[in-house]
């Protein structure tokens, strides 16, 4: 679950060192994407983070911690978050993906996974390819690229993927 975690930050994730020292972790989410948040808030609670749950102006909730050591992993991971998402076991990458695709995911008759770094998507690419036949593309819009999989049985694939490392995914239902 805390991969998963992680790869919900590395989507929608912010941190922040406030001028009183503070150390600040959250990820916002739209009233309509409540079920990511209330699941994040659960996995921060059960790793014994003290969590706030509220909500913010442009209909939106957010789940924050103040926390050193959450600032620092979730730092340190982004740091290279290729390099981080290889030194993932099969396992935590599946678990990763399903966390990623929440944060930067829509779903649709097709499934895209939006970011602007690239060599991660190449590597989530490779490894979808590589270990379940997954076909998958990534096409460039404007400032961010996109990794496509609009293939049936692909789809299907990453589906059974999804529900059986995290039970919690748009996908996955």
């Amino acid at each position: 679950m805390k991969i998963y975690l992680l790869g919900l930050l590395a989507g929608d994730g912010t941190k922040y060192l406030g001028r009183n020292g503070r150390y600040c972790v959250w990820i916002d989410q739209q009233l309509s994407n409540i079920k990511i948040l209330e699941k994040a808030k659960n996995i921060l609670d059960s790793l014994g983070f003290n969590t706030f749950f509220y909500k913010i102006p442009g209909n939106k909730k957010r789940v924050l911690v103040y926390s050193k050591q959450l600032f620092q992993e979730f730092s340190n991971m982004t740091e290279n978050l290729t390099k981080f998402f290889r030194s993932l076991t099969k396992e935590e990458k599946n678990e990763f993906i399903a966390g990623f695709l929440d944060a930067e995911g829509t779903v649709t008759d097709r499934v895209v996974i939006y970011n602007k770094d690239r060599k991660l998507l190449e590597n989530i690419k490779e490894f979808l390819i590589t270990e379940y036949g997954i076909i998958c593309y990534i096409y460039h819009f404007g400032k961010i690229f996109g990794l496509q999989i609009y293939r049936k049985n692909s789809i299907n694939t990453l589906k059974r993927v999804i529900k059986d490392s995290i039970k919690l995914s748009p996908i996955s239902d």
